[in-house]
């Protein structure tokens, strides 16, 4: 991925303008959500921040935005906000959520459902990404409606 101002990749970008269908775009063809800005921040460090400065601006499409980032991070993924969220536990989960506040202060694993959910997209060549969302093995009511792009 090349980099602009700052450092930053085009996922830091997609974090930044609140683009979730950029950022799937993005994930879903290979860009790493582990790299660092020149700040030492992950797209995931941005995305924490402008929740915490401006909650009341968009939070159900940032809220989106991370749970793309989740499903697309590895295990054990180390970025500079956690202790913030370890520091700041009630105003985090209401923020967040509790499931999502406990997966990324590190409290509990993921879920079995998101855990599923980064193998199948896992499986997914990148050329056939996003089409062959539709193609996941999984019942119409159980697919992330956030998962497809609609035009």
């Amino acid at each position: 991925c090349s980099r602009v101002e700052g450092g930053k990749t085009a996922l830091h970008v997609a974090c930044e303008l609140v683009r979730p269908e950029c950022l799937l775009l993005l994930l879903g063809h290979g860009a790493s959500p582990c790299l660092h800005d020149c700040a030492g921040n992950t797209p995931l460090d941005l995305l924490l921040q402008q929740i915490w400065e401006s909650p009341a601006s968009n939070l159900c499409t940032k809220l989106l935005l991370l749970d793309s980032l989740l499903l697309f991070m590895p295990t054990g993924f180390h970025f500079a906000m956690k202790q913030q969220l370890r520091e700041d536990q009630q105003p985090w989960q209401d923020l967040l959520g509790g499931s999502r506040y406990q997966w990324l202060a590190g409290f509990a694993p993921f879920s079995l459902f998101v855990r599923s959910m980064q193998v199948l997209i896992g499986s997914i060549s990148r050329e056939h990404f996003p089409e062959a969302l539709d193609g996941l093995p999984l019942p119409h009511f159980l697919k992330p409606l956030d998962l497809k792009l609609k035009s």
